[in-house]
């Protein structure tokens, strides 16, 4: 069985830019994939806030890729919070192929709640990186991914700098 590792962290801490590092360094095939309600990047794109771009697939779970996989060893997930928890069982299936399965994902949302899936995600998994961005008010490492439209109060709003910002635990506490 092949492992997943996790690439985790607020939001402008660089796990995209990771995940597509890794991806790139790998000597085996791989795919890439991103979930439908992503729309930032054009449809077929997964592009860092660096600007760096990496074909990507775009599913409304990772079971749609399935019939792809005959000559894929490695498997890249991106924005994995936004994927239902079938995600889980999905990993499980990629797993027992053995496939190499490297994930990316906010933890926390920007109440600093975790995402159910992405705490089952980080449990199953072989290793995990927690990333860390830079602070916007303070300067220091950042953790928190902060909202800055608080209009709306839904846990999942897509955005980038529009919406949110990244925050230290101390800033991010005081902005509450």
């Amino acid at each position: 069985m092949k492992e997943i590792q996790v690439i985790t962290g607020c939001m402008f801490a660089g796990k995209t830019t990771e995940l597509i590092n890794r991806l790139r360094a790998t000597n085996d095939n791989y795919l890439l994939v991103k979930p439908v309600i992503d729309n930032r990047d054009s449809e077929n794109i997964v592009c860092t806030h660096d600007g760096v771009e990496e074909k990507a697939i775009r599913v409304h779970k990772i079971s749609d890729v399935f019939t792809l996989l005959s000559n894929i060893q490695v498997v890249g997930i991106d924005e994995a919070q936004f994927f239902r928890t079938s995600i889980i069982q999905d990993l499980h299936y990629l797993k027992e192929k053995n496939i190499k399965i490297i994930i990316a994902g906010l933890e926390k949302d920007y109440l600093n709640k975790p995402f159910k899936s992405m705490t089952q995600i980080i449990s199953m998994s072989d290793s995990v990186v927690r990333l860390k961005a830079i602070c916007n008010n303070c300067g220091k490492d950042a953790t928190c991914s902060h909202r800055k439209n608080t209009a709306s109060k839904q846990q999942l709003l897509i955005g980038a700098e529009n919406f949110y910002e990244a925050l230290c635990e101390e800033c991010f506490n005081n902005s509450i």
